[in-house]
């Protein structure tokens, strides 16, 4: 590899002025308050794999002009052309120039390994997919600034051996790379390579497991979350939900013997803001409590990333939410009422999270037309919900919004459920005014977040961008299919099996599974089309009561 020292990390900005950038997102301080539109930062990924093509041919043609030289002067010490050299006795360094930005198509990266030195070439056709796999993982998450594009990511792929914990890191790239490759193409030899690489990765991972030291690296949690991405994509039957379960319930506990050191890394960090939301919504979807550790972490994580404060609060409200469901299912609870004041405290804490977002989270609201085909194609041939969709200033904010969204439906339908109940008991005489006014504002409520879930969905697939922009995730990015998931079920829910919302739902599910490849959407699918509803509209005409309170 040509080092040509390490890149800023820093905007366009600070790197122009010379001044140290603190890398905030979605822009960086020294912009903020100069007042002035920061350009962003730079895909490190993008910077380590450049072309170097013109630089190879030109020293290819002066070492042969030289070598045609010294021939001309010593012809007996010539080497015949057939003889290949010995690679102890002289290889030339080239840079393997793996292009991201263009189909990775098999016949493509053939073309680009015949440009290496034969001595790094893979040999066997499988090495050459996995090589492939690799490529194809790495351009469908390259998001700058997530987890993937990192330089813990990056460095990590171009080494080679080291400890069984780096060893295990690798071997879940591949798995779960070759997993994605093989649903994308429909190639069931690729899918018994991806499954021997997870093997592979598990005893790998046991092996690491048993040393407490290495339990702690991050290349072990690392290789922990890439297995429940591996499930995401290769569990089809919604009872294999319980495998990802089973690893973020790994990944919890690594986070709980890492303890607070883990933030004092960047990558340690990163990994971190990452698994957090994967844990509270795993509680939430198994009525669990959420660690205490979690929580101890994403506490010190607001004073250590300050950008990423308004996420790390919304964690906290979140593993509120989680663990009064815990509570509830554990029966902790002797009065309805007690539920809907600790329900209502936690939905005002969401409304007070709302109301201090800053400018920088807005969003717009645009309309199309259904004979807008060229968007319904960049939308894999889905017309967005209502004919309307958002447009989020980062990935980053309308996941954030999501999160908000479906945390308060959650709790929400948690208020609604316990009214019910109480009306089961009452009399209508006994019910206030206030109740009933309640239970219709958060009906309402729970209806508009619904949509609004649909309406960020075609953001996440990129098809608000006319033409793409190089810097922005390619049509196939796996990144907003996977975050997707549990919001499009909370919001598929919310109506009845017969309504267009549910169907629109279910059929971006099915899109998600079929053309990204991730199975666990179509078990997401399944589910939601037999879910009756959070607002039982059947019950409400069956009960004359409730259709009088819940309108």
């Amino acid at each position: 590899m040509v080092y040509c020292g390490k890149p800023s990390k820093g905007c366009g900005e600070c790197r122009s002025r010379k001044i140290r950038c603190d890398q905030a997102q979605p822009a960086c301080s020294q912009c903020t308050r100069a007042k002035r539109d920061c350009p962003g930062y730079r895909d490190q990924l993008a910077l380590m794999f450049r072309d170097e093509s013109k630089s190879v041919v030109r020293k290819a043609a002066a070492a042969s002009t030289h070598k045609n030289k010294r021939a001309e002067r010593s012809p007996r010490t010539a080497i015949p052309e057939g003889n290949p050299v010995r690679p102890e006795l002289g290889t030339a360094v080239v840079e393997l120039d793996f292009d991201f930005n263009t189909d990775p198509q098999h016949v493509y990266l053939m073309r680009q390994l015949w440009n290496c030195p034969l001595e790094i070439q893979p040999t066997q056709e499988l090495e050459t997919t996995k090589y492939e796999a690799i490529c194809y993982f790495l351009r469908s998450n390259a998001i700058p600034g997530s987890l993937w594009t990192s330089e813990m990511i990056s460095n990590f792929l171009l080494q080679s051996g080291g400890p069984a914990s780096q060893q295990a890191m690798k071997a879940s790239v591949v798995a779960t790379a070759t997993a994605m490759l093989s649903r994308v193409r429909g190639l069931p030899s690729l899918k018994d390579v991806a499954r021997r690489e997870y093997g592979f990765a598990l005893r790998l991972l046991n092996t690491t497991l048993a040393d407490i030291e290495e339990s702690k690296t991050n290349q072990t949690l690392g290789a922990v979350l890439l297995l429940a991405i591996y499930e995401l994509i290769t569990s089809r039957a919604p009872e294999d939900l319980q495998s990802w379960t089973n690893h973020i319930n790994g990944a919890t506990a690594l986070l709980d013997i890492r303890g607070t050191d883990q933030l004092k890394t960047d990558a340690g960090l990163r990994l971190f803001l990452y698994l957090r939301f994967q844990i509270t919504i795993s509680c939430l979807q198994r009525d669990a409590r959420v660690p205490e550790s979690l929580l101890e972490c994403t506490k010190l994580a607001m004073f250590l990333q300050p950008a990423e404060a308004h996420g790390n609060r919304l964690v906290m409200i979140i593993g509120k939410l989680s663990n009064l469901r815990a509570d509830i299912c554990a029966n902790m609870y002797s009065d309805e009422r007690e539920i809907i004041s600790a329900a209502s405290a936690i939905e005002a804490d969401l409304i007070a999270w709302l109301a201090a977002l800053p400018p920088e989270f807005s969003y717009t609201t645009h309309v199309t037309t259904p004979f807008d085909f060229a968007f319904q194609k960049r939308f894999r041939g889905i017309t967005p919900y209502d004919d309307q969709y958002h447009v989020y200033p980062s990935t980053w904010a309308c996941s954030s919004w999501n999160h908000y969204r479906s945390a308060r439906i959650v709790v929400s339908e948690i208020i609604l459920t316990r009214i019910r109940k109480i009306s089961d008991n009452s009399s209508m005489a006994s019910l206030s005014e206030e109740f009933r006014l309640q239970c219709r504002t958060l009906r309402s409520t729970i209806r508009r977040l619904a949509v609004e879930i649909c309406r960020s969905v075609p953001f996440h697939f990129n098809a608000h961008h006319v033409e793409r922009d190089s810097n922005l995730p390619p049509p196939e990015s796996y990144l907003g299919g996977l975050v997707l998931l549990w919001h499009l079920f909370v919001a598929g829910v919310v109506e009845d099996p017969r309504h267009g919302l549910r169907r629109w739902v279910i059929k971006c599910l099915e899109m998600i599974g079929n053309t990204m490849g991730i199975d666990q959407a179509l078990a997401v699918a399944d589910i939601v089309a037999v879910d009756p509803g959070v607002l039982h509209p059947v019950t409400e005409e069956e009960d004359p009561r409730l259709s009088v309170l819940c309108v």
